[in-house]
């Protein structure tokens, strides 16, 4: 957890024109990745609700310009979402002292306080998926007796961020499925800038026996139902990685725990993520509706096949039977069990150069170059 010393601006650190506002430093998932890769690129200070001690420590990241939290850590989900509204739209007073401000996640809110005159962009992971695509599926998983306060809430939420966008001057966005998702929902054009992935990170080393999953447990990530899969494919490995804030742990722990094929791994360091890249024969992730989802990329630079959903924004990256194995949108179980069977180790490791041929698209190089190209136009 950092410390205020950690947080407030010294005489040593160095100070920015842009800063990036991302919701939460909350997990060492793609999302924070990004952050960090955009820093990298811009030399920006950053902004947060705050800085998990489970996400990346920054500064052993070699960040040495300017860090500010807005709030304090909270990981109950509704009480953090309503207090972190709170503190963008009221504690953010010091967006004034920026020529530049990029918004990332669900801290759109902090916009009011920008003068006239900064240069406001929004790069726009997806539209909140509770108000708009995903909207029933929330409801469905909340009590009945909360169901009218989270419609109130939805309607309120839904004003608020629509009225916020009408004073972004550009939307930027990580896929053509997201950039059709923010056309039809909310009407606006938006750039498609791919995130990136640091091919000197990802890369293939050896080919083991195990399939990774390291999607965050979640409902709209499906990994109860590889678990559940691989609960009856004795014959076969699965390590998932898992992050202690996860939402829907304790029901995936349940479904595998009785089942020595199935291994629940927490990381220490966001190096031990690498390793088991390295080291998988497959990677298997299943979302619904994936905005972009790096996960895949990242397998791919590493020269790992993916499994993967037939979902709309797949078919702008892959290559089915040569990079990837797709399976029905569904993702029915029997489905993944064939083709977890079918894909052994020869046929997995006759993928790894079309696998890393293919992620070229996603170049950290040529993405900070695009940035650069949109941020300081």
């Amino acid at each position: 957890m950092y410390t205020p010393r950690d947080i407030l601006l010294s005489i040593e650190m160095k100070k920015s024109n842009i800063l990036i506002l991302h919701d939460t430093f909350l997990y060492k998932w793609w999302g924070e990745r990004l952050i960090l890769m955009m820093w990298k690129a811009l030399k920006a200070d950053i902004a947060s609700g705050f800085f998990s001690k489970w996400s990346f420590d920054l500064r052993s990241e070699g960040f040495t310009w300017k860090m500010i939290s807005v709030s304090s850590e909270v990981f109950t989900k509704w009480v953090r979402h309503l207090k972190l509204k709170y503190s963008f739209l009221f504690r953010t007073r010091f967006l004034w002292d920026y020529d530049t401000v990029i918004f990332s996640g669900d801290s759109l809110s902090a916009i009011r306080n920008c003068p006239w005159s900064t240069k406001k962009i929004y790069y726009c992971h997806t539209p909140p998926r509770y108000i708009y695509d995903l909207h029933d599926l929330y409801l469905w998983k909340i009590s009945w007796y909360m169901r009218p306060l989270f419609l109130l809430g939805c309607k309120v939420f839904r004003y608020l961020y629509e009225r916020d966008l009408k004073n972004i001057d550009l939307i930027i966005t990580n896929s053509k499925n997201t950039q059709k998702r923010i056309k039809e929902y909310l009407g606006y054009e938006s750039q498609v800038l791919y995130p990136p992935v640091d091919r000197k990170r990802f890369v293939w080393l050896w080919q083991k026996w195990y399939f990774l999953s390291f999607a965050r447990l979640a409902d709209a990530k499906r990994v109860d139902r590889v678990v559940t899969a691989f609960t009856q494919l004795p014959e076969e490995k699965l390590v998932v990685i898992y992050g202690k804030n996860d939402p829907q742990r304790e029901k995936i722990f349940e479904i595998g725990k009785w089942y020595p094929n199935i291994e629940f791994i927490t990381l220490d360091n966001n190096d031990m993520l690498y390793e088991y890249i390295w080291n998988a024969r497959a990677t298997i992730y299943i979302p619904i509706d994936e905005d972009f989802g790096m996960s895949p990329v990242e397998s791919m630079s590493a020269g790992k096949p993916v499994l993967w959903v037939d979902e709309w924004w797949l078919k702008e990256t892959i290559i089915h039977k040569k990079t990837w194995y797709v399976i029905d949108a569904k993702a029915d179980i029997d489905h993944i069990i064939a083709w977890v069977k079918y894909l052994n180790p020869e046929r997995c490791l006759a993928m790894k150069e079309d696998s890393e041929m293919q992620s070229d698209t996603f170049w950290l190089e040529a993405f900070e170059k695009e940035l650069k190209n949109i941020i300081l136009d």
